[in-house]
Protein backbone atom coordinates (compact mmCIF):
# COMPACT_ATOMS: atom_id res chain seq x y z
CA UNK A 1 0.00 0.00 0.00
CA UNK A 2 0.94 3.45 -0.70
CA UNK A 3 0.15 6.80 -1.00
CA UNK A 4 1.88 7.77 -3.99
CA UNK A 5 1.27 5.22 -6.71
CA UNK A 6 1.10 4.84 -10.58
CA UNK A 7 -2.27 6.10 -12.44
CA UNK A 8 -3.41 5.82 -15.63
CA UNK A 9 -3.90 9.34 -17.48
CA UNK A 10 -7.16 8.98 -19.88
CA UNK A 11 -6.68 12.73 -21.02
CA UNK A 12 -9.72 15.05 -20.55
CA UNK A 13 -13.46 14.80 -20.28
CA UNK A 14 -16.77 16.25 -18.95
CA UNK A 15 -16.77 17.50 -15.37
CA UNK A 16 -18.35 14.67 -13.53
CA UNK A 17 -18.51 16.81 -10.23
CA UNK A 18 -21.06 19.29 -11.41
CA UNK A 19 -22.54 20.59 -7.72
CA UNK A 20 -20.01 21.22 -4.48
CA UNK A 21 -21.72 20.19 -0.69
CA UNK A 22 -21.97 17.02 -1.03
CA UNK A 23 -20.50 13.71 -2.02
CA UNK A 24 -21.75 13.04 -5.08
CA UNK A 25 -20.44 12.95 -8.50
CA UNK A 26 -23.69 13.82 -10.11
CA UNK A 27 -22.58 14.02 -13.96
CA UNK A 28 -20.89 10.69 -13.94
CA UNK A 29 -22.79 9.68 -16.86
CA UNK A 30 -21.13 11.74 -19.05
CA UNK A 31 -18.16 8.99 -19.61
CA UNK A 32 -20.25 6.03 -19.80
CA UNK A 33 -19.50 4.35 -23.00
CA UNK A 34 -16.71 6.67 -23.61
CA UNK A 35 -13.14 4.78 -24.70
CA UNK A 36 -9.73 5.81 -23.51
CA UNK A 37 -7.08 4.46 -25.65
CA UNK A 38 -6.99 2.49 -28.57
CA UNK A 39 -4.74 0.12 -30.74
CA UNK A 40 -2.91 3.25 -32.83
CA UNK A 41 -2.36 4.71 -28.96
CA UNK A 42 -2.50 2.25 -26.41
CA UNK A 43 -2.56 3.27 -22.46
CA UNK A 44 0.05 1.15 -21.70
CA UNK A 45 2.73 3.25 -24.11
CA UNK A 46 3.45 6.65 -22.30
CA UNK A 47 -0.07 6.63 -20.25
CA UNK A 48 1.46 5.67 -16.44
CA UNK A 49 1.70 8.60 -14.36
CA UNK A 50 3.03 8.43 -10.76
CA UNK A 51 0.06 10.20 -8.67
CA UNK A 52 1.69 11.77 -5.13
CA UNK A 53 -0.25 13.66 -2.58
CA UNK A 54 0.66 17.17 -2.05
CA UNK A 55 -2.01 18.00 0.89
CA UNK A 56 -5.16 15.63 1.56
CA UNK A 57 -5.39 16.69 5.29
CA UNK A 58 -8.53 18.94 5.25
CA UNK A 59 -12.30 17.23 5.31
CA UNK A 60 -12.18 13.88 5.34
CA UNK A 61 -8.97 11.59 7.40
CA UNK A 62 -6.33 9.86 5.29
CA UNK A 63 -8.72 9.97 1.86
CA UNK A 64 -9.79 12.81 -0.84
CA UNK A 65 -12.68 14.91 -0.93
CA UNK A 66 -14.68 16.14 -3.18
CA UNK A 67 -16.88 18.41 -1.41
CA UNK A 68 -14.55 21.33 -2.37
CA UNK A 69 -16.87 23.58 -0.34
CA UNK A 70 -15.15 21.39 2.81
CA UNK A 71 -11.67 20.83 1.46
CA UNK A 72 -9.33 21.57 -1.80
CA UNK A 73 -7.41 18.51 -0.96
CA UNK A 74 -4.39 18.34 -4.16
CA UNK A 75 -2.12 15.79 -5.46
CA UNK A 76 0.67 15.66 -8.24
CA UNK A 77 1.19 14.27 -11.33
CA UNK A 78 5.32 13.12 -12.57
CA UNK A 79 6.04 16.01 -9.65
CA UNK A 80 4.10 18.68 -11.85
CA UNK A 81 1.82 21.71 -9.94
CA UNK A 82 -0.74 20.84 -7.42
CA UNK A 83 -4.28 19.84 -8.78
CA UNK A 84 -7.11 20.08 -7.19
CA UNK A 85 -9.49 16.74 -6.54
CA UNK A 86 -12.50 17.24 -7.58
CA UNK A 87 -14.43 14.24 -9.01
CA UNK A 88 -14.66 10.31 -8.43
CA UNK A 89 -16.89 7.66 -9.89
CA UNK A 90 -16.57 4.22 -10.10
CA UNK A 91 -17.85 2.08 -13.29
CA UNK A 92 -18.53 -1.34 -14.57
CA UNK A 93 -15.91 -1.30 -17.03
CA UNK A 94 -13.56 -3.55 -19.76
CA UNK A 95 -10.13 -3.57 -20.28
CA UNK A 96 -8.20 -4.77 -23.49
CA UNK A 97 -5.14 -5.47 -23.70
CA UNK A 98 -2.23 -5.03 -26.58
CA UNK A 99 -0.80 -8.29 -26.48
CA UNK A 100 -4.09 -10.75 -26.98
CA UNK A 101 -4.46 -11.53 -23.54
CA UNK A 102 -8.49 -11.44 -23.93
CA UNK A 103 -10.23 -8.73 -22.43
CA UNK A 104 -11.33 -8.66 -18.73
CA UNK A 105 -14.54 -6.72 -17.01
CA UNK A 106 -13.31 -4.50 -13.70
CA UNK A 107 -14.46 -1.73 -11.43
CA UNK A 108 -12.97 0.93 -12.53
CA UNK A 109 -12.11 3.93 -10.11
CA UNK A 110 -11.97 7.05 -12.25
CA UNK A 111 -10.75 10.50 -10.38
CA UNK A 112 -10.94 13.49 -11.98
CA UNK A 113 -9.06 17.05 -11.04
CA UNK A 114 -10.90 20.94 -11.50
CA UNK A 115 -9.70 21.68 -15.17
CA UNK A 116 -11.50 17.91 -16.36
CA UNK A 117 -8.51 15.82 -16.02
CA UNK A 118 -9.48 11.81 -15.84
CA UNK A 119 -7.62 9.26 -14.48
CA UNK A 120 -7.58 5.44 -13.39
CA UNK A 121 -6.96 4.90 -10.19
CA UNK A 122 -5.06 1.52 -8.85
CA UNK A 123 -7.33 -0.49 -6.29
CA UNK A 124 -6.96 -0.22 -2.62
CA UNK A 125 -6.76 -3.69 -2.03
CA UNK A 126 -4.86 -6.72 -3.89
CA UNK A 127 -8.36 -7.97 -4.99
CA UNK A 128 -9.34 -9.37 -8.81
CA UNK A 129 -9.13 -5.50 -10.35
CA UNK A 130 -5.70 -5.50 -9.35
CA UNK A 131 -4.96 -8.64 -11.09
CA UNK A 132 -6.27 -7.49 -14.55
CA UNK A 133 -4.46 -4.01 -14.38
CA UNK A 134 -1.07 -5.60 -13.72
CA UNK A 135 -1.69 -8.67 -16.09
CA UNK A 136 -0.49 -7.41 -19.11
CA UNK A 137 0.08 -3.74 -20.63
CA UNK A 138 -3.44 -2.02 -21.29
CA UNK A 139 -4.64 -1.35 -24.81
CA UNK A 140 -7.61 0.79 -23.85
CA UNK A 141 -10.42 1.15 -21.35
CA UNK A 142 -14.44 1.39 -22.16
CA UNK A 143 -16.88 2.48 -19.29
CA UNK A 144 -20.08 1.33 -18.71
CA UNK A 145 -22.94 1.45 -16.22
CA UNK A 146 -21.85 3.78 -13.28
CA UNK A 147 -21.63 1.37 -9.93
CA UNK A 148 -23.85 2.60 -7.33
CA UNK A 149 -20.82 3.80 -4.41
CA UNK A 150 -21.82 5.63 -0.40
CA UNK A 151 -19.33 7.74 -0.80
CA UNK A 152 -17.56 9.81 -2.88
CA UNK A 153 -14.07 10.22 -1.22
CA UNK A 154 -10.77 8.18 -2.68
CA UNK A 155 -8.89 6.49 -0.02
CA UNK A 156 -5.06 7.86 0.36
CA UNK A 157 -3.58 4.97 0.49
CA UNK A 158 -3.28 2.31 -2.55
CA UNK A 159 -2.34 -0.54 -3.95
CA UNK A 160 0.99 0.45 -5.80
CA UNK A 161 0.03 -0.84 -9.05
CA UNK A 162 2.56 -1.06 -11.83
CA UNK A 163 0.83 -0.35 -15.29
CA UNK A 164 3.19 -2.99 -17.70
CA UNK A 165 5.85 -0.62 -18.98
CA UNK A 166 7.32 -2.01 -22.65
CA UNK A 167 10.93 -0.42 -23.20
CA UNK A 168 13.41 -0.54 -26.26
CA UNK A 169 11.35 0.84 -28.13
CA UNK A 170 7.26 0.54 -28.16
CA UNK A 171 5.80 1.06 -31.41
CA UNK A 172 8.20 -0.66 -34.18
CA UNK A 173 8.79 0.55 -37.83
CA UNK A 174 8.07 -2.69 -40.24
CA UNK A 175 7.59 -3.83 -43.29
CA UNK A 176 3.43 -3.39 -42.52
CA UNK A 177 3.69 -0.56 -40.54
CA UNK A 178 4.47 0.38 -36.46
CA UNK A 179 3.50 -2.88 -34.01
CA UNK A 180 4.12 -2.77 -30.90
CA UNK A 181 7.26 -4.80 -29.15
CA UNK A 182 5.83 -7.16 -27.43
CA UNK A 183 3.99 -8.32 -30.46
CA UNK A 184 7.20 -9.08 -32.71
CA UNK A 185 7.95 -12.27 -33.33
CA UNK A 186 10.73 -14.08 -34.76
CA UNK A 187 10.81 -13.52 -38.86
CA UNK A 188 9.25 -10.25 -38.63
CA UNK A 189 10.86 -7.43 -40.78
CA UNK A 190 11.56 -4.27 -39.12
CA UNK A 191 12.53 -1.36 -40.89
CA UNK A 192 15.96 -0.35 -40.90
CA UNK A 193 17.92 3.07 -42.43
CA UNK A 194 20.75 1.11 -44.45
CA UNK A 195 18.97 -2.18 -45.30
CA UNK A 196 15.61 -2.09 -46.41
CA UNK A 197 13.19 -4.50 -44.41
CA UNK A 198 15.52 -7.16 -41.99
CA UNK A 199 13.84 -10.23 -40.48
CA UNK A 200 13.81 -10.73 -36.60
CA UNK A 201 16.31 -13.18 -35.62
CA UNK A 202 16.01 -13.23 -31.88
CA UNK A 203 13.91 -11.90 -29.41
CA UNK A 204 14.41 -11.43 -25.38
CA UNK A 205 11.98 -10.45 -22.74
CA UNK A 206 14.17 -9.45 -19.22
CA UNK A 207 12.06 -8.21 -15.81
CA UNK A 208 14.36 -5.88 -13.79
CA UNK A 209 13.32 -4.45 -10.10
CA UNK A 210 14.40 -0.30 -9.62
CA UNK A 211 13.91 0.12 -6.15
CA UNK A 212 17.10 -0.26 -5.21
CA UNK A 213 19.12 1.36 -8.12
CA UNK A 214 20.80 4.78 -8.50
CA UNK A 215 19.28 6.96 -10.38
CA UNK A 216 22.13 7.31 -12.99
CA UNK A 217 21.40 3.32 -13.95
CA UNK A 218 17.15 3.57 -14.32
CA UNK A 219 15.62 3.65 -17.62
CA UNK A 220 15.70 6.54 -19.60
CA UNK A 221 12.71 8.43 -20.57
CA UNK A 222 13.21 10.54 -23.96
CA UNK A 223 9.88 12.40 -23.91
CA UNK A 224 7.64 13.11 -27.52
CA UNK A 225 9.26 15.52 -29.59
CA UNK A 226 12.59 16.04 -27.78
CA UNK A 227 14.43 15.93 -30.91
CA UNK A 228 12.50 17.58 -33.35
CA UNK A 229 8.74 17.31 -34.38
CA UNK A 230 7.43 13.59 -34.18
CA UNK A 231 10.99 12.76 -32.78
CA UNK A 232 9.79 10.54 -31.49
CA UNK A 233 6.32 10.76 -31.69
CA UNK A 234 5.44 9.70 -28.25
CA UNK A 235 7.15 8.50 -25.15
CA UNK A 236 10.02 6.69 -25.74
CA UNK A 237 11.50 4.65 -22.86
CA UNK A 238 15.04 2.81 -23.05
CA UNK A 239 17.86 1.61 -20.60
CA UNK A 240 20.63 3.85 -19.72
CA UNK A 241 22.73 1.81 -22.71
CA UNK A 242 20.59 1.94 -25.27
CA UNK A 243 22.27 3.88 -27.91
CA UNK A 244 20.04 6.41 -29.81
CA UNK A 245 20.94 7.82 -33.70
CA UNK A 246 22.47 11.47 -33.53
CA UNK A 247 24.19 13.51 -35.83
CA UNK A 248 21.80 12.94 -38.54
CA UNK A 249 18.56 11.92 -39.69
CA UNK A 250 16.84 14.74 -38.06
CA UNK A 251 18.16 13.95 -34.15
CA UNK A 252 20.65 16.23 -32.66
CA UNK A 253 22.15 17.01 -36.57
CA UNK A 254 23.78 20.41 -35.08
CA UNK A 255 26.55 17.74 -33.72
CA UNK A 256 29.51 17.56 -35.23
CA UNK A 257 30.08 13.68 -35.04
CA UNK A 258 28.52 12.35 -38.30
CA UNK A 259 25.85 10.05 -37.77
CA UNK A 260 27.05 8.17 -34.79
CA UNK A 261 25.06 6.53 -31.60
CA UNK A 262 25.11 7.76 -28.27
CA UNK A 263 24.23 6.16 -25.03
CA UNK A 264 20.57 7.21 -24.04
CA UNK A 265 22.06 8.01 -20.33
CA UNK A 266 24.59 11.11 -22.11
CA UNK A 267 21.45 12.63 -23.09
CA UNK A 268 19.93 13.39 -19.93
CA UNK A 269 21.16 16.82 -20.29
CA UNK A 270 18.86 17.96 -23.05
CA UNK A 271 15.52 19.31 -22.22
CA UNK A 272 12.58 16.04 -22.51
CA UNK A 273 15.28 13.91 -21.83
CA UNK A 274 15.62 12.45 -18.08
CA UNK A 275 15.68 8.98 -15.83
CA UNK A 276 12.64 8.03 -14.90
CA UNK A 277 10.98 7.84 -11.46
CA UNK A 278 8.45 6.50 -9.76
CA UNK A 279 8.55 2.99 -11.51
CA UNK A 280 9.45 -0.01 -9.17
CA UNK A 281 10.06 -2.54 -12.08
CA UNK A 282 10.15 -2.68 -15.25
CA UNK A 283 9.87 -5.09 -18.55
CA UNK A 284 12.60 -5.11 -21.61
CA UNK A 285 11.91 -6.39 -24.51
CA UNK A 286 15.27 -6.84 -27.11
CA UNK A 287 15.24 -7.88 -30.65
CA UNK A 288 18.40 -8.92 -32.89
CA UNK A 289 18.97 -8.59 -36.77
CA UNK A 290 21.68 -10.74 -38.37
CA UNK A 291 23.63 -6.92 -38.23
CA UNK A 292 23.25 -4.25 -35.81
CA UNK A 293 20.65 -2.39 -37.51
CA UNK A 294 19.57 1.72 -37.29
CA UNK A 295 15.60 0.76 -36.60
CA UNK A 296 12.70 3.04 -35.85
CA UNK A 297 10.91 3.05 -32.73
CA UNK A 298 8.23 5.68 -31.32
CA UNK A 299 9.64 7.74 -34.92
CA UNK A 300 12.91 7.91 -33.19
CA UNK A 301 15.55 6.20 -34.79
CA UNK A 302 18.12 3.97 -32.39
CA UNK A 303 19.72 0.36 -32.64
CA UNK A 304 18.39 -3.06 -33.17
CA UNK A 305 20.32 -5.08 -29.86
CA UNK A 306 24.39 -5.63 -30.44
CA UNK A 307 25.32 -9.01 -29.36
CA UNK A 308 28.48 -7.68 -28.24
CA UNK A 309 30.29 -8.43 -24.61
CA UNK A 310 28.50 -6.15 -22.68
CA UNK A 311 25.03 -7.69 -23.79
CA UNK A 312 26.44 -11.05 -23.69
CA UNK A 313 27.44 -11.10 -20.48
CA UNK A 314 24.13 -10.72 -18.88
CA UNK A 315 22.92 -13.92 -20.42
CA UNK A 316 21.92 -16.58 -18.90
CA UNK A 317 23.72 -20.10 -20.23
CA UNK A 318 21.05 -21.16 -22.11
CA UNK A 319 20.28 -18.05 -23.86
CA UNK A 320 24.20 -18.44 -24.51
CA UNK A 321 23.80 -21.66 -25.89
CA UNK A 322 20.50 -20.44 -27.86
CA UNK A 323 22.43 -18.12 -29.24
CA UNK A 324 25.48 -19.64 -29.92
CA UNK A 325 23.32 -21.79 -32.07
CA UNK A 326 21.14 -19.70 -33.83
CA UNK A 327 23.96 -16.93 -34.94
CA UNK A 328 26.66 -19.84 -35.39
CA UNK A 329 29.04 -17.73 -33.59
CA UNK A 330 31.17 -17.97 -30.01
CA UNK A 331 29.63 -16.15 -27.21
CA UNK A 332 32.66 -15.87 -25.21
CA UNK A 333 34.34 -13.78 -28.67
CA UNK A 334 33.36 -10.36 -30.41
CA UNK A 335 29.92 -9.45 -31.00
CA UNK A 336 27.92 -12.23 -32.90
CA UNK A 337 26.17 -9.88 -35.04
CA UNK A 338 28.50 -6.65 -35.47
CA UNK A 339 30.36 -4.64 -36.25
CA UNK A 340 28.36 -1.85 -35.05
CA UNK A 341 25.79 -0.24 -37.28
CA UNK A 342 27.36 3.07 -36.63
CA UNK A 343 30.16 4.76 -34.68
CA UNK A 344 29.36 4.34 -30.75
CA UNK A 345 30.57 7.75 -28.48
CA UNK A 346 31.36 6.77 -25.14
CA UNK A 347 29.15 8.76 -22.82
CA UNK A 348 31.42 11.06 -21.94
CA UNK A 349 32.56 11.87 -24.99
CA UNK A 350 28.57 12.70 -26.32
CA UNK A 351 28.10 14.77 -23.40
CA UNK A 352 31.13 16.80 -24.35
CA UNK A 353 29.56 17.48 -27.78
CA UNK A 354 26.31 17.86 -26.55
CA UNK A 355 27.87 21.09 -24.58
CA UNK A 356 30.06 22.05 -27.20
CA UNK A 357 27.15 22.76 -29.16
CA UNK A 358 24.05 23.15 -26.74
CA UNK A 359 22.64 26.35 -27.99
CA UNK A 360 22.77 24.87 -31.87
CA UNK A 361 20.98 21.70 -30.25
CA UNK A 362 18.68 23.29 -27.67
CA UNK A 363 17.32 25.71 -30.46
CA UNK A 364 17.43 22.52 -32.98
CA UNK A 365 14.62 20.35 -30.82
Amino acid sequence: MATTFEVLSLGTGPLIDTVEGNVLSENAGALVGMTFGSAASPLGFGAQKTFSPVDYSGGTANMYDIDNTVSNDTFSIDGGPAQTFDGLAVYEAMLHYTDGTPPVKITAVVIQDTAGNLYLAPESSANADYTAMTAAPIESLTLGAVYPISSGRLLADRQYTDFLCYAAGSMIATDRGPKSVERLKIGDQVVTLDNGPQPIIWLRRAEQPLEALEERRKPVLIQAGAFGPGQPSRDLVVSPQHRVLVGGQGQLAALDTGEAFAPAKALTCLPGVRHLAGRRRITWLHFACAGHEVVRANGCWSESLLLGPMALRGMTARESLVLGAVFGGDTTAGALNGPPARPCLPAAEARRLIAEHAGVVRRAA
